[in-house]
């Protein structure tokens, strides 16, 4: 049976690290984080895209990595785009914070590869991948059904290729939780804990998809992590990340978001039997 890991994620504090149109007086950094999953006791620290950690300097990298093996951080990288340099410039930083994945979105706004042009691209990199000891999990996003994201791991057939599931993701493909699993599962090498409701709009035409805390929602966690314990690659890390609304001010809405991280560690803590859980 794969054990599991409970973590935090960069998109876990979405508000509180700024994105267009949110922009805190006081952003959290990358060392803000590490002190989140330290004070949040939980092992891991996955940083993706919405921090992008080739902005930092050398010295940067080399003083957030001692910084987060002082606190029993164990740091996840993340970012977006499949391009050879992009990846390759990822395994060095990966190297330097000591992360054994490197998570991606195969799309950018100006980058959306087919099927041939994704396999070939992923391909040159194996055998750096694989030099390394790095791990690259290749997250399930919009535009391509879970069957295609099986299909490119299957293709390059390699362990340094897995898949970090997030099965909110794929609604925009009209596929569901039970869907997600039964194509991704057995590829997994990381788990977006992404809690979701869905409600009719007050007309009744229609209706939204909007974020929980977990345990809130319609997600059935334990079950999916019954399923990765059982049919994931390999052991796994379960990260939070939140799709949570903004309140009517920007300290509202960081303290509401705040709140949502602390129960939502709170919930997982309670379901699983991994470090980081009570």
């Amino acid at each position: 049976m794969n054990k599991t890991k409970i973590g935090i994620s960069s998109f876990s504090y979405s508000y509180a690290v700024g994105f267009p149109g949110f922009t805190p007086r006081k952003p959290f950094n990358a060392f803000d984080l590490v002190d989140r999953a330290y004070e949040l006791q939980v092992p891991v620290l996955q940083i993706a895209d919405n921090y992008p950690l080739h902005k930092l300097s050398e010295d940067d990298l080399s003083s957030l990595n001692q910084y987060a093996q002082e606190k029993s951080v164990e740091i996840e990288v993340g970012t977006r785009g499949i391009e050879t340099e992009n990846i390759l410039r990822y395994v060095e930083i990966a190297k330097k914070l000591n992360s054994k994945l490197l998570r991606v979105v195969i799309d950018t706004a100006w980058h959306q590869p087919d099927f041939d042009e994704i396999v070939h691209l992923l391909s040159q990199v194996l055998p750096v991948l694989s030099k390394e000891n790095i791990i690259l999990g290749i997250e399930n996003h919009d535009r391509f059904k879970s069957n295609v994201f099986a299909e490119i791991v299957e293709t390059l057939d390699s362990p340094s290729v897995g898949i970090v599931l997030d099965t909110v993701n794929s609604f925009a493909c009209e596929e569901n939780t039970y869907q997600v699993l039964d194509a991704l599962a057995k590829h997994t090498v990381n788990f977006h804990v992404k809690d979701f409701k869905i409600e009719r709009v007050k007309n009744n035409m229609g209706l939204i998809v909007t974020g929980t805390v977990a345990g809130e929602g319609f997600l059935n966690i334990p079950e999916v992590e019954r399923r990765l314990q059982n049919e994931a690659r390999c052991d796994y890390s379960s990260v939070l990340e939140l799709w949570m609304a903004p309140e009517a001010n920007m300290e509202d809405t960081l303290r509401k978001e705040d709140l949502w991280v602390k129960a939502s560690i709170s919930y997982l803590k309670k379901i699983l039997d991994a470090p980081g859980s009570k």
